[in-house]
């Protein structure tokens, strides 16, 4: 879907002429979306001049109007100015603008007087907002643009928590596209959104921030031995924590998620970064774990979301371990019925230790392949959702008598040495805490896997 951008002087009135014909298109056609800029005459040259280094053109009249595929992750097209604007609708949609002079001219004293009273309103409404700053790195990953919508809504902070979200890009290229998807959360117009800026920058990003999320991949190139990718990844992680350390809120809560060595990474981060608590930096193992819960549902023809308590051990993109011991089956179609809470053993169901021991890990595994081979490109919703799930559970609580998997840095619980960050059952405190779930019993032989995952 094509998005058209018309951005101008708020007293300009040959802004008023493209945006009022924007507006009659955007009306009587379903797949054409205008979203338009309106800026303060003496703020217009400053932003004029930044819109066009940052996406390579050469402009200088207002307005200015240009097109994107946004929803591809494509680059703007500059179309030009009013004039520009009116030949290719003419061409595209037979439709012209029939406003004149003096209605030109009507509608931008209209739209100044507007711009300074929503400016104003702004300005005060501002003064009385206290937002939280939430930064997500690398993002023109696509889960960034999938989790935009539901961390603002209130779903995840809090009904009643304002936020500022903070896209940094990992390259210059990629600004055009982060920027599209800055548009696109403006759009939301969600109420407890107060902002949504771009940078380049990971020191102007991670200012003040109370949440960061990393989905930094450095994938290992090929004949790149492990100990330099390894290398490769510190450094990149380290620098990283440096910013987050000097920058952010002693508060802030950090969070790893994607490809590459995510519990190794978590590491750099946390000796990089002492101001923040090590309880608050953690992998998210969802993920994987939600990636094995379709593969339960899948084998027992039940709602994925029904299968809870499915708990991941160790290093989540690495060695790790997947324990159904714990796991429970609600809304199995089975002999015995019950009340809506009423679960039943996932081991019993499945009825086939051979299965879970030697292909169910593989089938997990082959998952996100499997999908994205369907899907036709790269997978970006499982992992958006897992992402916004975890925060949430962090912010406000998991839910009574359910168990989750989460990368945190261990005090030797169940013998894993302390300073490596292993992924463990834990549960989540509405106050903002985790806690390690202690009392799971482990069989020898299961236990022995689990620290197999420490090497």
């Amino acid at each position: 879907m094509a998005k058209f951008v018309v951005a101008g002087r708020s007293d300009c009135p040959y802004f008023a002429r493209a945006e009022l014909l924007g507006d009659r298109l955007a009306k009587n056609l379903n797949k054409f979306k205008l979203h338009k800029i309106m800026i303060q005459p003496d703020q217009w040259d400053e932003w004029l001049k930044k819109t066009c280094e940052e996406k390579g053109w050469t402009f200088s009249k207002s307005p200015i109007v240009w097109r994107e595929l946004i929803d591809r992750g494509g680059k703007g097209v500059l179309i030009g100015g009013a004039n520009e604007f009116q030949e290719y609708v003419k061409a595209y949609y037979d439709l012209e603008s029939d406003l004149n002079s003096y209605d030109m001219r009507t509608v931008s004293e209209e739209n100044k007087v507007t711009k300074n009273e929503l400016d104003e309103e702004e300005s005060e409404f501002k003064a009385l907002s206290q937002p939280v700053h939430l930064c997500i790195t690398n993002a023109a990953h696509p889960a960034c643009y999938h989790m935009v919508s539901t961390l603002s809504s209130g779903r995840v902070l809090g009904r009643n928590t304002e936020l500022t979200i903070r896209f940094l890009a990992s390259k210059e290229e990629q600004l055009n596209q982060v920027q599209g998807v800055a548009m696109e959360a403006e759009d939301l117009a969600h109420g407890l959104l107060r902002g949504v800026k771009v940078y380049i920058d990971p020191e102007e990003a991670f200012e003040g921030c109370s949440y960061i999320i990393m989905m930094d991949e450095l994938m290992q190139e090929e004949a790149e031995l492990k100990v330099d990718w390894l290398k490769r990844n510190h450094n990149f992680f380290s620098d990283y924590a440096v910013a987050i350390n000097k920058k952010a809120l002693s508060s802030c809560k950090v969070m790893l998620v994607g490809n590459g060595p995510l519990n190794f990474n978590a590491m750099a981060v946390q000796k990089s970064a002492p101001n923040l608590a090590r309880q608050n930096i953690v992998v998210v193992s969802s993920v994987v774990e939600n990636h094995a819960k379709a593969v339960i549902g899948e084998r027992l023809s039940v709602n994925p979301a029904g299968v809870v308590n499915l708990l991941v051990w160790g290093n989540i993109n690495s060695r790790h371990f997947f324990d159904v011991n714990q796991c429970r089956i609600h809304g199995y179609d089975g002999a015995v019925w019950g009340p809506y809470w009423h679960s039943v053993d996932a081991r019993e169901m499945v009825h086939d230790n051979k299965w879970i021991a030697r292909d169910f890990p593989g089938l997990v595994a082959a998952r996100k392949e499997r999908v994205s081979e369907a899907i036709g490109r790269s997978t970006g919703l499982s992992t958006a959702n897992a992402v916004t799930t975890t925060l949430q559970h962090w912010c406000q609580g998991s839910p009574p008598g359910q168990i989750f998997s989460l990368g945190v840095y261990s005090e030797r619980w169940y013998k894993v040495p302390e300073g490596l960050f292993f992924s463990v059952p834990v549960s989540m405190d509405p106050k903002g805490f985790w806690h390690v779930i202690q009392d799971i019993e482990i069989p020898q032989e299961m236990a022995e896997n689990i620290l197999a995952g420490v090497q």
